[in-house]
């Protein structure tokens, strides 16, 4: 027998709140009803589940009635009695108790037996009433009662006439009520219409309606329930598709369809609904079906033809909850509704009231738009028409930032190409879903496109066009081998092609130049193209050759000031003219002129500015607009603001699976350094894509080194790393190969002592080889900068601690000075981390050598990192030296007092209460960070602290700060 999964509960949190306090279940003795509402599938029948459970857990007696869709033919006060029926005759309380109870009320008998019928009179009705009052006080004698009826669209009269006398009495034990009913099913002539308007107007009664689940709910229900793995893209597909609807999103999960025609069974039964309606009503169903989303009153009145009134096929489909009325127009109460009627339609009838709206939009232009007009001409069978109607629709769309929806008219129009007017601009329309394509971040689609178009297309200006747009995807998606020959195609192509285009060819291999590391030919690119690109009047292309000649001077480091000014004047030039692209461009190229100065916060701001215009301008996953997110998130997690990167990886609506990835590799360094476990999806999924972005490579390696359960995992993980790295990304000896270097070493320092000699000699060989591969990598490197300066020394530091655990001779005096310069290396830079981390391997050696107050200092602060980050493999490390320090530690005495700290270590201190890094006291000081760092363990030993924070609170206490 297949198991079957429970849905679990998500998103429910507050309304199970509600339910517990306001049917007593927690024990605040209440004796209150809840009405609970809404549509089919929404999830009231979990939340009843989690009830009684409860319920039944607490110590209350549950009884449990379902109303049945008989029609005409259920038995009166049948959920009741079912109710009843269910309760256990080995309960003291039902057995004997009810048996003379219902000896004293026939009518309870009557009600048990099912013979209470409405034809037996007003009379036995209201004893039965009555009985089950009765009955409900008696089993409350020893036990809450909790007495839920479901279904109550479904009710018969007499149940109905029952639940308000139960609702209105006032019971002196404790009996509480959960009544459940379909929001969806209640049109305005339902008996149970005007009952719930009266029984939510009573004191005791709370009458609750569910919405629908959100996003984040859904994705966490989606998640727990999917058999198999399901990408992030089937994911949003079944968001999109299920709205808010669990049981809807179970169905599609269960059919295997986040995309697709709906499984046959849930189309039947969303189809059940609809069969209801009359001939007129289902005319207009279809019309708006037909539609694609909410249709004008105004238009669907003249599109649908009824033999009856507009006004009540209209009236009929909203009554019965097919259709909602949303301002002056109508759609379909929920998408799959509408989808399953579309489908439903054999094409003839399709085409045909696709034919009926454009014959409306044709005699009425205020009724059309492009988009609209676009739609029926495809239904309807016009591919000239629908051709000239999908580039005007994308035209308004990118006019107003919809780029994903522009690439979708665009792809549409291509299509049926063979339709367009004679002279068409192809290779023009070609390049522009091209543009629009990486506007809305698909760089793949795109590249695929141009290749199939540069196959048909000879020699000549549109050949060079075509590869001109292909060398820019190429370059925007850092593949620099096909950007590279792209670009060289392009000049070869280039003869006979416009000035403009040419500028743009120069201005392209410009950038591919800076990008391979050819500054003299970038700047020679870059002149030809701004030259050419003047004497057309392309600002454009003049500002992107200029932003390239920026982006190569900056490497030098001359005028450093002045270049991030004039990235700044090329941003706003940028703005002004309405060149989204070399706006984010310029401010990126800022954002990261900061971050390879290790300049953090300064390239944060700059990174998220650039991170808000992409979001503004509907470019949030283009080249450049997502890179601010994405690397606003790589700070987050250097700044050791690790929620921040959670934050960063949500709300991906729209995302590529690309972006989702890069964001997920992110993700993965925050959950190695917090020891959690990593989704084997997430794993599989962002490994998939190493061949597609050096970053998502390099963050999403180093972190399965770090995760690795053991070392023989972590070697795994970096050389599948050092292979990508080679073998596609032509980076064998790059600077990823420090960080990748020291976090390998230190996971061979940390096993080597529970290893034999064979062992020990072979991660002491491993270790020289990575090693040396980071020396060459910073000797080749021509931006090394404050990050890989602080991993050069970090991959020094552990290899001495390798050799030491493996018993080979290290000069002690050398180790704890390496260690020292890490610790320092870090600080400067700023990144939080790994920072604790190398202090609290600085401790270590310091341990060794008996020096127990400045252990305890670093030990101190590194546990008060690990415990803000939940960074518990951190954590551990501290507390294996944190006994140790507090053995060392002196006792508080005299040496403790604040008056022993020398003027320098003063203004130090004060420095430190206002948060300073140990970087930021030595700029304020004119001093070096390592003689900063030692007046802080200094003032640390000096005041018996255990951390900078309690060090700043024992100076004000003792009025140090304190002025005049």
């Amino acid at each position: 027998m297949m198991d079957v999964v429970p849905t679990p509960i998500v998103g429910r949190d507050a309304v199970l709140g509600e339910l517990a306090d306001a049917l007593g279940l927690a024990g605040n003795g209440a004796s209150g009803a809840v009405l609970l509402g809404g549509d089919a599938g929404i999830g009231k029948t979990r939340l009843v589940d989690e009830v009684v459970a409860r319920a039944s857990a607490s110590g209350s007696r549950v009884l449990l009635g379902h109303c049945l869709d008989l029609g005409e033919h259920v038995r009166a006060f049948q959920p009741v009695a079912d109710a009843f029926a269910g309760l256990d005759a080995a309960d003291p309380a039902v057995g004997s108790g009810l048996g003379e109870l219902a000896a004293s009320l026939p009518a309870l008998e009557a009600l048990r037996t099912g013979q209470a019928a409405d034809h037996d009179g007003d009379r036995l009705r209201a004893d039965v009433l009555a009985a089950v009052a009765h009955t409900l006080e008696h089993l409350a004698a020893d036990a809450p009662v909790l007495l839920v009826l479901e279904d109550l669209h479904w009710a018969d009269a007499s149940t109905r006439h029952l639940v308000r006398y139960l609702l209105v009495r006032r019971f002196a034990r404790p009996v509480a009520l959960l009544l459940t009913f379909r929001s969806d099913d209640l049109h305005r002539r339902h008996p149970l219409r005007p009952a719930l308007a009266e029984w939510t107007r009573l004191p005791a009664v709370r009458r609750i309606d569910l919405p629908p689940l959100d996003d984040a709910s859904m994705t966490e229900l989606v998640r727990a329930r999917a058999a198999r793995g399901l990408t992030a893209e089937g994911i949003d597909a079944i968001l999109a598709r299920a709205e808010g609807n669990a049981f809807y999103a179970e169905e599609l999960l269960d059919a295997g369809l986040a995309e697709g025609s709906l499984p046959e069974d849930l189309a039947d039964l969303l189809l059940v609904r609809v069969d209801r309606l009359q001939d007129d009503a289902k005319a207009v169903a279809r019309a708006v079906a037909c539609a694609g989303g909410p249709v004008p009153d105004a238009l669907l009145r003249r599109v649908v033809e009824t033999s009856g009134s507009v006004d009540d096929a209209l009236r009929e489909a909203v009554d019965l909850k097919v259709l909602v009325p949303v301002g002056d127009t109508l759609r379909y109460r929920h998408a799959l509704l509408a989808e399953a009627v579309l489908d439903d339609l054999l094409p003839g009838e399709r085409r045909r009231v696709h034919a009926a709206f454009l014959r409306v939009l044709e005699s009425d232009p205020s009724l059309a738009s492009a988009a609209t007009t676009a739609l029926h001409a495809h239904g309807a069978g016009e591919p000239a028409l629908a051709f000239r109607a999908d580039v005007a629709a994308a035209e308004e769309a990118r006019r107003v930032g919809g780029h994903d929806e522009a690439a979708g008219h665009l792809q549409r129009a291509l299509d049926v190409l063979d339709h367009a007017p004679d002279g068409y601009d192809v290779v023009g329309l070609v390049t522009l879903t091209a543009d629009t394509l990486l506007a809305a971040g698909r760089l793949r689609t795109a590249a695929a496109l141009l290749d199939e178009h540069l196959g048909r297309v000879p020699a000549g200006d549109g050949r060079a066009r075509l590869l001109l747009a292909r060398g820019q995807v190429a370059y925007l998606g850092e593949a620099d081998a096909e950007a590279d020959a792209a670009s060289l195609a392009a000049l070869e192509a280039a003869d006979g092609a416009s000035a403009e285009v040419r500028a743009r060819i120069e201005s392209l291999r410009a950038q591919v130049a800076s990008m391979l590391g050819r500054p003299e030919e970038a700047l020679a690119r870059a002149e030809a193209a701004a030259t050419l690109a003047a004497e057309v009047g392309d600002e454009q292309t003049v500002a992107e050759a200029q932003t390239t000649t920026l982006r190569v001077l900056a490497r030098t480091g001359a005028d450093e000031e002045g270049t991030r000014d004039r990235y700044v004047e090329l941003a706003e030039a940028a703005r002004a003219r309405g060149d989204v692209h070399g706006e984010l461009r310029a401010w990126h190229h800022l954002a990261f002129s900061h971050f390879n100065a290790g300049e953090l916060d300064r390239a944060d701001d700059y990174f998220r500015v650039g991170m808000r215009r992409a979001h503004e301008t509907g470019r949030a996953w283009a080249p450049y607009g997502f890179d601010g997110r994405f690397f606003a998130a790589v700070v987050a997690y250097l700044r050791g603001d690790w929620d921040e990167v959670s934050r960063l990886a949500e709300g991906l609506q729209g995302a590529t699976r690309l972006a989702r990835a890069s964001l997920q590799s992110i993700v993965m360094l925050v959950a190695a350094g917090r020891g959690t476990s990593m989704e084997a999806d997430t794993v599989t999924a962002v490994r998939a894509r190493w061949d597609l972005d050096l970053a998502l490579a390099v963050h999403s390696g180093t972190a399965l080194v770090d995760a690795a359960q053991d070392v023989e995992g972590a070697v795994a993980a970096h050389d599948a790393l050092v292979c990508t790295l080679d073998a596609v990304w032509r980076e064998h000896l790059g600077p990823q190969r420090l960080r990748l270097g020291g976090l390998l070493v230190g996971r061979l320092a940390g096993a080597v002592a529970s290893r034999g000699a064979d062992e020990s000699r072979h991660f002491l060989e491993l270790a020289d080889a990575a090693l040396g591969a980071a020396e060459e990598a910073a000797a080749l490197s021509a931006e090394l900068g404050p990050e890989g300066h602080a991993w050069l020394l970090r991959v020094r530091a552990e290899v001495l601690r390798l050799r030491l655990a493996a018993g080979r001779p290290v000069d002690p005096t050398e180790l704890e000075q390496a260690w020292r310069e890490v610790v320092d290396a870090f600080d400067a830079y700023g990144e939080v981390y790994e920072r604790a981390r190398s202090q609290v391997r600085l401790a270590r050696v310091l341990a060794a050598a008996g020096r127990g107050e400045e252990v305890a200092a670093l030990v101190a602060d590194a546990d008060a990192v690990a415990r803000r980050l939940g960074a518990a493999p951190l954590l551990r490390e501290a507390s294996e030296l944190a006994p140790r320090s507090r053995a060392r530690r002196s006792a508080p005495g005299p040496e403790h007092d604040p008056g022993a700290l020398t003027p320098r270590e003063r203004e130090v201190l004060a420095l430190v209460a206002e948060g300073r890094t140990n970087g930021e006291v030595a700029a304020r000081l004119f001093i070096s960070t390592k003689t900063a760092s030692v007046h802080v363990s200094n003032i640390l030993a000096k005041l018996g602290a255990s951390s900078r924070t309690e060090a700043a609170a024992l100076a004000r206490r003792a009025g140090l700060f304190d002025v005049g």
